[in-house]
């Protein structure tokens, strides 16, 4: 049996009519009878090259199924859009989008489903949709897990500027969380100044963080809430002569070199997602949707039973400077 591996995106495959940024990878039996498809944008993000890809190749090679992603590889919805649509006119056997970046793919997702093709949202709710089940992480308890760090590593309080991908429904869940904590359990010390849209670019973040400094000299931390946005705001940090510390920081997770600077002393917080659960168990409920045949309260999921779970948490952690040496070596990081 032939297995498709493609981790590389140049060695991708076009999908039939979208746009020429638009790239996918496959993993599976070449032979597979079933097709399930991943779709984002900035589809070859080193996060989810790095971690949704093993979810993927785990279980396609598990259930005998094919996994293709497809999606642009730039910040583009409108592209995004588009491959919904044209994967979906093809008919799959079930499709997993990633709906954090933008409410307006509440549309794409509920055409999918009415075309008759089962659909699931990962990375980011659009409970408007009719999806059949989202599968990731609770958004505002990002928010949460980072304004609880971030009161843990400043008890006196102080000013405290945040960034992230302001137009992302995630994003915002994050900072919603993110303030509500703050605002609920700082006892007034806390003052946010600034929410900035990094645009999920690191370059990006780093500008941001180095205008943040000469706004608010007596700025005392920063929340990143994208994967992007910590590596930017130690890149500021450090080239404004800054030392480990001097500003508290919490971040997003990125790849595993990113999580040394934990190790080091940049980052005080890093919250990680379980992002190989997104579409391992995307896949999994999508097949089981599809085959397993059980019935809720008498009815299969075509008359209104539901025969998936309505969603599922799968949770986060967060890397310290206590823990970062033991995830590092699990992750065979030097």
């Amino acid at each position: 049996m032939k297995f498709l591996h493609t981790l590389a995106l140049s060695a991708a495959l076009a999908l039939p009519g979208l746009a020429a940024q638009a790239q996918q990878s496959e993993f599976g039996p070449a032979d597979a009878t079933d097709t399930y498809y991943w779709i984002s944008n900035k589809a070859n993000l080193p996060l989810f090259v790095q971690y949704d890809y093993v979810g993927m190749e785990k279980i396609a090679n598990e259930l005998g199924v094919r996994v293709v992603v497809a999606g642009p590889t730039d910040f583009d919805l409108p592209g995004f859009i588009a491959a919904v649509d044209q994967v979906c006119a093809q008919g799959p056997s079930g499709v997993a989008v990633v709906g954090g970046w933008d409410p307006s793919l509440t549309e794409p997702v509920r055409r999918c489903l009415e075309a008759g093709v089962p659909t699931v949202v990962v990375d980011g709710d659009l409970p408007d949709s009719g999806r059949l089940t989202y599968i990731g992480t609770n958004w505002t308890q990002v928010g949460v897990a980072q304004a609880r760090k971030m009161m843990e590593v400043l008890p006196d309080g102080g000013q405290i500027a945040m960034m992230s991908i302001i137009n992302a429904g995630n994003m915002r869940e994050a900072v919603a969380g993110f303030q509500a904590y703050i605002e609920a359990n700082g006892g007034g010390k806390y003052e946010i100044v600034a929410n900035e849209d990094d645009k999920g670019d690191a370059q990006e973040a780093a500008r941001i963080t180095a205008s943040l400094l000469a706004a608010f000299p007596d700025l005392k931390g920063i929340a990143g809430f994208d994967s992007e946005s910590g590596a930017g705001i130690v890149t500021a940090l450090r080239e404004a002569g800054k030392e480990p510390g001097d500003l508290k920081v919490t971040a997003m997770e990125q790849t595993p070199d990113f999580f040394k600077t934990a190790q080091e002393g940049w980052v005080d917080g890093i919250i990680v997602q379980n992002r190989e659960l997104f579409i391992y168990y995307s896949i999994q409920m999508l097949h089981d949707y599809k085959t397993n045949g059980l019935r809720t309260a008498g009815l299969d999921g075509a008359n209104g039973g539901r025969p998936i779970p309505d969603s599922v948490d799968t949770g986060v952690a967060v890397i310290t400077r206590d823990n970062v040496d033991a995830v590092l070596a699990a992750l065979g990081v030097q």
